[in-house]
């Protein structure tokens, strides 16, 4: 296989990982009744360009809808990392789409975990406010609604997070050298 068919598989990969998470957000929040909730993968907003956000009435976190809405992109795509890792080990991906494929499992399978991560970083530790940002903004809205404190939060979700990362390598291992479960 050539290096451009391989880099241009890649490519298609990210795109269509921002696009799966992003879908995420969107189900949700049409889950809990907005039927007007959509994503742009690439446009314009106040003079900025904007790459891959959802467009919900329940961006807002101070509900548990919101709260719902802003962990569902990372999650979705956790869920999703299973069933490619699966088709993955068991070699239902034809060798010609493996790097596509391969390039949407390992995007989605540390996406929770990268996502908790620099959240944690950038938004806690660093102090810098992230509107926007799944992972501190279902932290801030959650500390909010069951009364703790957004480091209690964010301790349990790199808890759970690096948790799901440390169990999961055996079978991140077998999917990336075509090994068996």
């Amino acid at each position: 296989m050539s290096a451009v068919l391989i880099a241009a598989q890649v490519l298609a990969g990210l795109v269509t990982f921002v696009c799966l998470h992003e879908l995420g957000h969107v189900l949700m929040a049409r889950r809990y009744g907005d039927r007007s909730a959509r994503f742009t993968l690439l446009g314009r907003r106040n003079g900025a360009w904007i790459v891959a956000t959802t467009h919900t009435t329940l961006a807002d976190t101070d509900s548990w809808p919101g709260v719902k809405v802003a962990l569902a992109g990372p999650l979705f795509t956790r869920l999703l990392a299973e069933g490619l890792g699966l088709m993955l080990v068991l070699g239902l991906t034809p060798a010609v789409a493996r790097p596509f494929v391969l390039t949407v499992f390992l995007l989605s399978r540390t996406d929770f975990w990268l996502y908790t991560l620099r959240d944690f970083a950038a938004g806690y530790l660093a102090r810098r406010s992230l509107p926007g940002r799944d992972i501190a903004d279902a932290v801030r809205g959650g500390a909010a609604l069951v009364g703790r404190s957004q480091g209690q939060l964010f301790a349990l979700l790199l808890g759970v997070s690096t948790l799901d990362l440390i169990v999961g390598w055996p079978r991140l291992a077998a999917t990336l050298t075509g090994g068996s479960l």
